[in-house]
């Protein structure tokens, strides 16, 4: 067998992976992406603990406008996803000027979207929040919220494409600052909006909404910058002529809608998971809303380190090294496993104190009571979640979309929608 010497440099690990300290690679790519994920998980929880003091109705409302929010980001994950997996191939072949180019379609992709879901939060928001079961109340503070934040998707859109490409490119510590600095910009603008300070006025509800849309657009600031830059991974010059590309759109597309497709059907299933609690009354839709809220930060740092996998296993596809593609997905699968079992027993035994911190108002003990049970019973997941997130980036990061698709479809319709409906409803445990 020849030894490493002797390897031809097309089979040689890409230049970001360190093949003698693969474990290193893994760490060194992945913290910058789980920070960065964590913290634009924080936007929405830092929304939910400054609106859930001004009552259930507004904590209900929010709740519900968040799956608007996530069905939006069913589109920014199928470009994010195409983008990553294509831009890691490419940079791992060492062709980076086609990779720019690739992103210069990316970009143009995530605007267009976020401009037709602005549209369509504007327009029938309100409304589809009184479809998923809503209270007057509940649905009056969720439209508010919806209209303040429409505004931001066009730039929370650009912001996770660059991002996407970015990390593809091997470049995860952009996305990381970018990422903490919109949390900080989103709970400075929500709190002074919420609550009204100085010359600005007391928005409550919308005024977290406005938040959100001033981070996002800070957001794509510090994105834009560091694309035109050049001092990265990837080169952007705006307005440039020849910007979209339709081949790199499909190459991005056919890896991507899938991702996107998986994304959207999971939002749907959950609007009907959502419309069964609704049923159940307001306070069991805040209570859930704040569990939702835990959920999204433990689903975003796994997720994290599920785009990591994707972009080191496209590297080393790349650079047709399927060996390294191999082993650094089972690395990155123990390491999700034993965070995820972490943040488990913290839930276990911590669930009421951290719900309390959420939630203010009447009928507040209640709440948390219901909160505290859920997150509970939501620990037993996580393990499994975190081998789950893993093994779907590796298969993303491969261009394998569409089994990742049909198995999180199965999953979600038949082993969770179908039971809850039937625990909850049919036998009356709630």
């Amino acid at each position: 067998m020849p030894d490493d010497s002797s390897r031809s440099p097309a089979n040689a690990a890409p230049a970001l992976i360190d093949e003698k300290d693969l474990r290193g690679s893994i760490i060194r790519l992945a913290w910058p992406v789980v920070v960065q994920q964590a913290s634009f998980a924080m936007v929405q929880l830092v929304d939910t603990a400054l609106v859930g003091h001004l009552g259930e109705d507004a904590l209900a409302g929010v709740r519900l406008a968040g799956l608007l929010l996530w069905f939006s980001m069913s589109g920014m994950i199928a470009i994010g996803v195409g983008a990553t997996a294509v831009v890691a191939r490419i940079v791992g072949s060492g062709e980076s000027r086609d990779a720019s180019k690739v992103m210069q379609t990316v970009l143009v992709l995530a605007v267009v979207w976020g401009l037709i879901m602005m549209v369509l939060m504007l327009v029938f928001g309100g409304w589809i929040l009184g479809v998923l079961g809503a209270e007057p109340a509940a649905q009056a503070e969720g439209t508010d919220y919806l209209h303040g934040l429409a505004f931001g998707l066009p730039f929370f859109s650009f912001v996770f494409a660059g991002n996407a490409a970015q990390q593809g490119a091997g470049d995860t510590r952009s996305p990381m600052v970018v990422g903490l600095l919109i949390n900080v910009v989103n709970a400075f603008a929500s709190f002074v909006l919420i609550n009204g300070s100085g010359p600005f006025p007391e928005l409550e509800v919308l005024g977290s909404g406005v938040g959100f849309t001033i981070a996002g657009m800070v957001g794509a600031v510090l994105v834009a910058g560091v694309l035109m830059s050049g001092r990265r991974s990837l080169s952007w010059i705006p307005f440039r002529g020849g910007a979209f590309n339709r081949a790199d759109a499909g190459r991005i597309l056919n890896v991507g809608v899938p991702a996107g497709l998986e994304q959207a059907q999971f939002n749907v299933a959950f609007m009907i998971y959502t419309r069964i609690i609704a049923s159940l009354g307001t306070t069991a839709l805040a209570a859930h809303g704040v569990t939702l809220a835990m959920q999204t930060l433990t689903f975003n740092i796994g997720f994290a380190l599920s785009i990591a996998t994707s972009a080191i296993v496209g590297q080393t596809l790349g650079a047709k090294r399927p060996d390294l593609a191999e082993k650094a997905s089972y690395m990155t699968m123990r390491y999700s496993l034993v965070f995820m079992s972490v943040v488990a027993v913290i839930l276990m035994t911590l669930g009421g104190q951290i719900t309390s911190i959420f939630v203010g108002g009447e009928n507040s003990d209640a709440v948390v009571d219901i909160a505290r049970q859920t997150m509970f019973i939501f620990a037993f997941a996580l393990p499994g979640l975190a081998i789950s997130l893993s093994l779907s980036g590796s298969l993303r990061g491969a261009g394998d979309t569409r089994a990742v698709l049909y198995i999180m479809a199965g999953c979600t319709w038949i082993v969770r929608l179908i039971p809850a409906y039937l625990l909850a409803i049919t036998f009356g445990l709630g």
